[in-house]
């Protein structure tokens, strides 16, 4: 069984956000996008008329101290960060009894429907999408700023528009405090690497981890690790190396089984510590594709070098 969407996490037990008033703060809210992370996201209309993203959870009366301070201050960690693959962060604060995030808006769809059978993409597609992932995470890790919580539902793609983006930095530390009062593990556990399961140290090599686990799942359609309950995940993760990619997908490249097993590897020191080695292995592997095979879209994800 898949567990994702199953096990329990700080995303399940959050409050989630009521519907705000039309009008937040400056911005007005046109229409909801869904629910997921840590709250309700809105596509709104920003003063000067441009549309932008809002993230919005709702602030319970005893958190508004803890929280909300926490809110901003991780949610700055974005506006630090300026890449042409990581959304935007435009604005943050509090208004009235909800926190809320500003991105810019894109358009497109995250991968989480690239990670079923029957609707997985193209290989050049996936090493083209996982290459553009792991050079903005390396642009991150260069300022000190780790994600957490990179999964298919945390990348955003357009073909059309050429985009890929990561969103939701510094989100996944603001779940921390949430769990440090209930003991809920924070972020997505079948994307988490083992020394951030243990709530050891983590860092850049935690993140490639996750990508290890994100390419895994967009090349087969399932995770490396599946169980029925956290428990068993937990222990199939710190314990149990990660089946090879190919076991799946025997088609595969040699190269590439071994790069995905090298993200999984259990020990971090062992694992790629940089996302620009990774994407030099994808571009490589991109190289080697005979000429026309997967195409993908036309106007889709293209290599950045």
């Amino acid at each position: 069984m898949r567990t994702s969407p199953h096990l329990p996490s700080a995303d399940d037990a959050w409050p989630r956000s009521a519907a705000p008033a039309q009008q937040l703060a400056q911005y007005r809210l046109l229409r909801s996008l869904g629910r997921g992370g840590l709250g309700e996201v809105f596509e709104a209309q920003a003063p000067d008329g441009r549309a932008v993203a809002i993230k919005t959870f709702l602030l319970r009366d005893d958190d508004q101290g803890l929280l909300a301070s926490a809110f901003v201050r991780e949610a700055n960690l974005g506006q630090r960060l300026n890449h042409p693959d990581i959304v935007k962060v435009l604005d943050s604060g509090c208004h009235q009894d909800h926190a809320y995030l500003v991105m810019e808006f894109v358009a497109g769809h995250d991968l989480r429907r690239h990670t079923r059978a029957g609707n997985l993409l193209p290989l050049q597609q996936v090493l083209q999408i996982t290459q553009r992932v792991a050079l903005a995470l390396a642009a991150a890790h260069a300022i000190r700023v780790i994600h957490r919580d990179i999964k298919p539902g945390n990348v955003l793609v357009h073909g059309p528009s050429d985009t890929v983006k990561i969103t939701d930095f510094g989100l996944a530390r603001l779940g921390d405090a949430f769990r440090s009062r209930t003991g809920i593990i924070a972020g997505t556990p079948a994307y988490m690497s083992p020394e951030q399961l243990a709530e050891a140290t983590i860092g850049p090599a935690s993140d490639l981890y996750a990508l290890g686990v994100v390419l895994f799942e967009l090349l087969t359609g399932r995770l490396p690790h599946e169980a029925t309950s956290l428990g068993e995940l937990l222990l199939q993760v710190a314990r149990h190396p990660a089946p090879p990619v190919d076991r799946f997908r025997p088609d595969l490249p040699a190269a590439l089984v071994d790069l995905v097993a090298h993200l999984l590897h259990k020990k971090a020191p062992h694992r790629p510590q940089d996302g620009i080695a990774v994407a030099d292995q994808l571009a490589a592997l991109l190289a080697d594709l005979p000429q026309g095979l997967n195409p993908g879209w036309p106007g889709g994800p293209k290599s950045r070098g």
